[in-house]
C-alpha cells in the first residue's frame, strides 16, 4: 500500500488542508472564502494517487479533532467527500451540471444530517431555539398593537413557517456555494492538466430518474411515519433536498419549451423567473418531467 503513495503530493495536500482548518478555526469570516477552494488539494491529489488522498484525509482529521471544535471537524468531513465525489465525476467525464446535482445533494444530506446529529447532542440550537429573538419581537408588537387574534395567528405562523423553512434556505445556500466553487475551482484543475467540463445550456439540464424514485419514497415514508420523529426529519430532509433539485429541472423544462418555440431571450427570462417565483408549480412540473420524460414527449410531436 505505501508503496502506492507519492508523500510529496500527499504532503502538499495535507498541508493545505491543515491551514484550510487553522483559518476557519480562527479567523471564520477569512474561512468562509477559503472554503471556497478546500475541496481543490483533494481532487488533483485524487488524480494522483487515490492511497495519498486516503492517507491525507486520516492525517488531517486527526489535525481537525485536535482543535475540539465539531463545526471544523464537521466541515472536513463534508470537504473531504466532496472532493472524492467530484474528483471521481471528473474521471467519469459527468458534465458540469450534474457535479452540480450531486455535490449539492450529498453535501445537504450530510450537512442536515450533522446538525440533526449536533442537535440531539445539544451543540447546536433547534430552529424554535435561533428564532426566540425574533419570536420575543413578533410578541411585543403583539402587546403594543394590541392586534385581533387573527392578525396574531398570523406573525404567530410566520414564526413557525420560517422555522420549517430554514432547512430549505440551508440548501439553497449550498447550491449556490457548489456554483460558485465549481466556478472558482474548474480552471484552476485545468492548470494541473485535469480535464473539467463547462455547463450546458439550462435546457440541456436533465437530472437521472433515480431522483423521482427516491423522492417518491420520501414521500411515502413522512406520510407513514409520526411529526418530529427520526425517520419522519430524514424523510422531510430528504424532500427538501431532492424538491429543490425537482425545481432546477422544471426550470430546465421552462427553458427547454422557450428553446423549442424560439422565444425571445428576454421572453425566455420572463418565464423561467415565473417560475423561481411559482416554486410549488415548477417542482411538480419536475417531477413529472423526470418521471414521464417531458421532454422527449415535445420532441416526439
Amino acid at each position: 500500500m505505501f508503496s502506492k503513495i507519492q508523500f510529496k503530493p500527499m504532503m502538499l495536500c495535507t498541508l493545505a488542508w491543515i491551514l484550510v482548518i487553522l483559518v476557519i478555526h480562527f479567523i471564520p469570516p477569512l474561512g468562509l472564502f477559503v472554503a471556497l477552494f478546500a475541496t481543490l488539494p483533494g481532487i488533483i491529489l485524487w488524480h494522483r494517487s487515490i492511497h495519498s488522498f486516503g492517507l491525507s484525509t486520516f492525517i488531517t482529521f486527526i489535525f481537525a479533532t485536535l482543535t475540539g471544535n465539531v463545526f471544523v471537524m464537521s466541515f472536513m468531513i463534508i470537504t473531504f467527500v466532496i472532493s472524492a465525489l467530484i474528483a471521481r465525476m471528473l474521471q467519469m467525464r459527468a458534465s458540469k451540471e450534474r457535479i452540480l446535482y450531486m455535490t449539492t445533494f450529498v453535501s445537504s444530506i450530510l450537512t442536515l444530517g450533522v446538525i440533526m446529529l449536533l442537535q440531539s447532542m445539544q451543540q447546536l440550537p433547534y430552529a424554535q431555539e435561533l428564532l426566540q429573538p425574533y419570536q420575543a419581537i413578533v410578541d411585543q408588537t403583539i402587546a403594543m398593537q394590541e392586534l385581533d387574534k387573527a392578525s396574531q395567528e398570523v406573525l404567530n405562523a410566520s414564526v413557525q413557517q420560517l422555522a420549517i423553512q430554514i432547512p430549505g434556505m440551508v440548501v439553497i445556500t449550498l447550491a449556490i456555494f457548489m456554483f460558485v466553487t465549481l466556478l472558482i475551482i474548474c480552471p484552476i484543475l485545468r492548470k494541473f492538466k485535469i480535464a473539467t467540463p463547462v455547463f450546458r445550456p439550462l435546457y440541456l439540464w436533465q437530472m437521472q430518474r433515480s431522483i423521482f424514485i427516491i423522492y417518491a419514497i420520501a414521500l411515502l415514508v413522512g406520510m407513514a411515519t409520526e411529526p418530529a420523529t427520526t425517520m419522519n426529519s430524514i424523510s422531510v430532509n430528504f424532500q427538501i433536498v431532492l424538491g429543490f433539485l425537482l425545481v432546477i429541472q422544471g426550470l430546465s423544462f421552462i427553458h427547454y419549451v422557450c428553446a423549442m418555440n424560439r422565444l425571445h431571450i428576454s421572453l425566455s427570462i420572463l418565464f423561467v423567473t415565473l417560475g423561481i417565483i411559482f416554486y410549488p408549480l415548477t417542482r411538480l412540473i419536475g417531477l413529472l418531467d423526470i418521471g414521464l420524460n417531458l421532454k422527449s414527449m415535445i420532441n416526439k410531436r
